[in-house]
């Protein structure tokens, strides 16, 4: 790679950055495309004078992760619908009127990553399990494609009551149902501060059947759980018994590939979406904000996969 006065700056902001595969994975990007470009890691340990400091070096745009994606939403000019919605941004960059623009391609990733792997989305019953910012982001951008119903199991009850107001707020929207986990939290307390306003499309069930399920024809893990180096790198976030040979099931963890949901979902003989498809279309979507340029996938992918072997 050939860097001169001319080379464009791209990168990624965060704290830490030490394992992100980004980096390998827009700059075989860029390579592929023969475009003068480059992208680094920039870890940051705040966000003051970065505007300033993307003008002054000519940064053109930049990948945004932890602990930034919300706090970036003050510096911005213009953030794109999704991201509002969402609440979060992961990539802002220079618009045509010399406006810093934010955008969030995590949900849309996630959603070019089933189609990509031949998973149909409109009237299905889709369950998430959590409700954190990759739970939101997918969530959001799963009401764009008419689903018969959006399921939301998690423990937070708090946070996943507040996703499924925001989710159904536009009339249009699917139903959401609530599947809460928690046993210690006592329902009727939560749901008195949280009970849906006339005509919206939400419910809460307390989660107790497995059976209850298999109603779901895709099912998107969005925890950490089952992740290498996580508080729990050797378990599931669903048994055997919850899971049925007719379900597609996607898990967003891609270290390790094959996730212990992932190898339960194999073994009732699931239809499976690995988690790096994730990461690779998020970015896909960053690098043609960045550039205006169609992605070259399978350049991205063979780096992506590449880093993730290194540290598997």
């Amino acid at each position: 790679m050939k860097i001169d006065a001319a080379t464009q700056i791209f990168g990624i902001i965060g704290n830490p950055l030490s394992h992100t595969f980004s980096p390998a994975m827009h700059n075989a990007g860029f390579e592929a495309k023969k475009i003068n470009a480059v992208y680094l890691a920039f870890p940051l340990k705040n966000l003051i004078q970065l505007k300033y400091s993307m003008k002054q070096w000519n940064i053109r745009g930049l990948s945004v992760t932890i602990p930034y994606k919300i706090p970036i939403r003050r510096l911005l000019d213009r953030i794109d619908p999704l991201a509002l919605q969402i609440g979060s941004v992961n990539t802002i960059l220079w618009g045509k009127t010399g406006l810093l623009e934010g955008y969030n391609t995590d949900g849309p990733g996630a959603i070019m990553a089933l189609k990509k792997s031949g998973v149909a989305l409109a009237g299905k019953r889709i369950l998430v399990i959590g409700s954190g910012g990759s739970a939101r982001s997918i969530a959001f951008a799963l009401t764009k494609e008419n689903p018969a119903e959006i399921g939301l199991m998690a423990r937070n009850p708090m946070m996943a009551m507040q996703l499924a107001r925001n989710l159904t707020l536009h009339k249009d929207n699917p139903a959401v149902t609530l599947l809460l986990t928690d046993a210690r939290h006592n329902m009727r307390t939560s749901l008195a501060d949280f009970m849906p306003q006339s005509g919206r499309k939400w419910t809460s069930l307390r989660y107790e059947d497995p059976e209850s399920l298999a109603a779901y024809d895709l099912i998107i893990n969005t925890t950490p759980m089952g992740m290498r180096g996580s508080a729990a790198p050797g378990q599931s976030p669903l048994s055997a018994a919850e899971l049925k040979k007719h379900q597609t099931v996607f898990d967003i963890v891609y270290n390790p590939a094959m996730t212990p949901l992932l190898k339960l979902a194999r073994k009732k003989r699931c239809a499976i979406v690995l988690g790096h498809k994730m990461l690779l279309y998020q970015g896909v979507l960053q690098f043609e904000l960045f550039t205006g340029r169609p992605a070259p996938v399978e350049a991205m992918e063979k780096a992506l996969i590449a880093e993730i072997k290194k540290v598997s």
